[in-house]
């Protein structure tokens, strides 16, 4: 079998069944299940359209410590108000069929209001797994020069192999989160990114960012702009969405164009189901993709519409108080 055939099989097969992670951003589950003081989560999450094609199918899984320290005269084991203020300090390993590493992060949410406002900044590093692969980041006369690459048959017919890189990369991301918690329980928000990214490769700077699934330059800035959004029907069932917009830097030399930016839209909606007073989940959505230029292929119908699962476990330590008041 050769490296497409096995890959094609491999991330179809296992991406909804493993996990994904992406920029920190404001976390409904601190609201909803932590506590203050630790606080530890594992989960798996991946996404894969309804045919191969353009869209690289993902798969993630990570391990999450947060230390919630709380701005006002409150107990460690207790549960956040929606109307909170307080630190947090988070932790992280994730690992990808491409990539593993950890995150280190700090936040703060300083206002005791039901409108969410949190500002995060986290430092990422990763080692790529035989994985960094060289893109076209800039158009040849309007020739399509970027679909050639950006797409799942050249990320897997360039992984893997016996001249493959090991590369290392680290990221540094700033975030702010604006929402509202409503009183029925439901939230809408708006989470917003700037992340610096710094990849070792050979490539002439040409890389890819498998987290965020697009082309990047060696050092690149990426924007992320997310709505989200999350509605309570029951105890145990709610429906949430989000809409995310990825952009990346532009790079010129002279009169020569090196990377152009690049941007495409992902929406997805679908139910989510909690049990064991909150600390088991699982989220089902269904949606799909778009890329931004009249030269960047977007594949067929089909192979825009994504399908994307996610199962979260949250640890319950001795501290924390009863989860079901």
């Amino acid at each position: 079998m050769d490296i497409k055939s096995f890959f094609k099989g491999f991330l179809l097969s296992t991406a909804l069944l493993t996990a994904s992670a992406g920029a920190e951003g404001f976390d409904v589950n601190v609201l909803d299940v932590h506590r203050y003081g630790p606080n530890l989560s594992a989960s798996i999450m991946g996404n894969t359209p309804f045919v191969w094609g353009q869209w690289l199918p993902q798969a993630f899984g990570e391990v999450h410590y947060s230390w919630l320290e709380p701005m006002d005269q409150l107990t460690y084991g207790d549960a956040p108000k929606k109307a909170a203020s307080y630190w947090r300090l988070y932790a992280a390993a994730e690992l990808s069929p491409f990539f593993g590493g950890y995150k280190l992060g700090l936040g703060i949410r300083p206002f005791r209001s039901r409108w969410l406002f949190e500002l995060n900044a986290t430092y990422e590093s990763f080692l790529y797994f035989r994985s960094n692969v060289e893109m076209v980041t800039a158009e040849v006369a309007g020739s399509g020069e970027i679909a050639r690459t950006w797409n799942a048959d050249h990320i897997t017919d360039n992984v893997w192999k016996d001249d493959s890189k090991w590369d290392y990369a680290q990221q540094i991301d700033f975030g702010v989160s604006f929402g509202y918690y409503f009183a029925q329980g439901s939230v809408l928000g708006f989470n917003l990114h700037y992340l610096l990214t710094d990849i070792s490769t050979d490539f002439d700077g040409k890389s890819y960012d498998f987290e965020l699934n697009m082309p990047v330059f060696s050092r690149d800035f990426i924007i992320v702009m997310e709505c989200f959004g999350r509605v309570p029907v029951s105890e145990h069932l709610a429906f949430v969405f989000e809409s995310i917009y990825y952009r990346t830097g532009y790079l010129r030399s002279k009169n020569t164009v090196e990377k152009e930016s690049l941007g495409y839209g992902k929406a997805m909606v679908g139910p989510h189901v909690s049990w064991d007073n909150g600390l088991q989940s699982v989220t089902l959505q269904i949606g799909g993709w778009r890329r931004v230029g009249k030269t960047f292929y977007n594949g067929s119908l089909s192979q825009k519409f994504l399908v994307q699962f996610e199962y979260q476990w949250n640890f319950s330590f001795p501290s924390h108080r009863d989860l079901s008041e």
